[in-house]
């Protein structure tokens, strides 16, 4: 959850003790003071609780293909809080790894086609694809017009068959444990202001073999060696 989905939330929750699971950017977006002392009515486990994410995603994404440039990066800007935070983070990774960022905003999935065209004529080399739910939910139209689009930019990555060729996520199986003792401890009388917000201990490294062979792409024997899934 980010961004207007967060906001909604908490405006719904009121003054009523709330625990969430995979909400980024929480100082950032003003959702709590602090991940040690989040000072209000919301705590829980976060996905995203810092830069470092966004900029493994980009790290993996040059060690994919090694002489990469310019990428694009596609934003939900109907969500523009997380548009805004997610790109700050990924234009500090660029710069560090060497790489221009071309910005290709969208507000709603009837605007991909469009938007595709614009990377066509951009000269990006790879395809970043910000994480909101729209282009989650967007996530098979977005692989169909990347692989659509490869023959004009031969190493175009997009999500794969729903996931990325390439991507670290949390174990959200392993997120809910700690999360059920946050409300064992609310409904026993800790405020959440006084529980701090958690994260993940453990990420896992999916990475869609059969959409990188749609792609022309080889995966380095190191990222094999790490991966925790391999989609075949």
């Amino acid at each position: 959850m980010t961004g207007n989905a967060a906001v909604a939330a908490k405006k719904l929750a009121g003054g009523v003790p709330a625990v969430f699971i995979s909400i980024g950017f929480l100082v950032e977006g003003g959702y709590v003071q602090s991940l040690a002392h989040p000072g209000g009515n919301m705590t829980g486990i976060t996905t995203e609780a810092a830069s470092e994410t966004n900029g493994k995603r980009l790290q993996i994404l040059k060690e994919i293909v090694p002489d990469l440039k310019r990428v694009a990066v596609l934003r939900d800007f109907a969500d523009q809080m997380a548009a805004g935070l997610e790109w700050a983070a990924l234009d500090q990774a660029a710069r560090e790894l060497g790489l221009t960022l071309v910005p290709v905003d969208i507000k709603s999935a009837d605007e991909l086609e469009t938007a595709f065209a614009v990377i066509k004529k951009s000269g990006a080399e790879a395809l970043f694809a910000t994480r909101t739910a729209l282009l989650a939910a967007a996530g098979k139209q977005i692989a169909d017009l990347a692989i659509a689009a490869s023959p004009f930019v031969p190493r175009l990555q997009g999500r794969g068959y729903g996931r990325r060729i390439g991507e670290p996520r949390p174990d959200r199986v392993a997120m809910a444990a700690p999360a059920a003792a946050q409300i064992d401890k609310i409904i026993k009388g800790t405020s959440p202001a006084d529980i701090p917000v958690e994260q993940p201990t453990r990420y896992e490294l999916c990475i869609n073999l059969k959409t990188a062979r749609l792609l022309d792409l080889t995966i380095p024997p190191t990222l094999l060696a790490l991966a925790d899934e391999l989609i075949e």
